[in-house]
């Protein structure tokens, strides 16, 4: 049972030992990653591509629910009417008017539906390349400064700027645009 204990004891030893030598080397090598940050998303409100799209989609929005309010009020207009005519219509004609209105309320909500999936695959059709583009561009300039690390900067709540580079400038720059200081100053990093 000792030997048992010895050999238990020698193993649990060398797996600190390996565990040790691990966390020092994985210490010494994260001094030497080099972060940078970039709110990619300032970046994107500021191109021209963005708002001319932003403005295409309110456009898309705002027609889809004229068309839709026209159909909701036709159909409550349609309703009133039936609530009014209801007491002198015989059973047959009642139920047959009932039907008919229900199922126009239920075309009428799957219209619904159906106009909100197509406004979201058109803003995803415009807004993604979009996306992507700023994307590539952080990349880039990821890329140009040696940054190892590039995080989104709304999702930081402290920054060093000592140890952590700010890109969000550069990145505007290579897609031909800027970004304001108060924009950049807006933003939760760095404060």
């Amino acid at each position: 049972m000792t030997t048992l204990k010895r050999l238990f004891g020698a193993a649990l030893g060398v797996l600190l030992v390996v565990l040790a030598t691990n966390v020092t080397t994985f210490s010494a090598s994260a001094q030497t990653i080099k972060m940078g940050y970039a709110d990619a998303e300032l970046v994107l409100v500021n191109l021209p591509e963005y708002k001319t799209n932003a403005e295409r989609v309110q456009r898309q929005i705002v027609s889809s629910q004229k068309e839709l309010e026209a159909l909701s009020g036709e159909l409550q207009g349609d309703m009133q009417k039936f609530e009014k005519q209801a007491p002198i219509l015989s059973p047959e004609k009642l139920a047959e008017r009932q039907q008919e209105l229900q199922q126009r309320y239920l075309a009428l909500q799957q219209q619904g539906a159906s106009k909100e999936q197509e406004l979201a695959e058109f803003e995803a059709d415009l807004m993604n390349p979009l996306i992507e583009k700023v994307g590539n561009a952080v990349n880039e300039v990821a890329a140009a400064n040696g940054l190892d690390v590039v995080f989104k900067s709304p999702g930081l709540l402290y920054v060093n700027a000592a140890t952590v580079k700010d890109i969000t400038a550069d990145v505007a720059r290579s897609l031909g645009i800027q970004v304001s200081e108060t924009d950049e100053a807006a933003s939760p990093v760095g404060q």
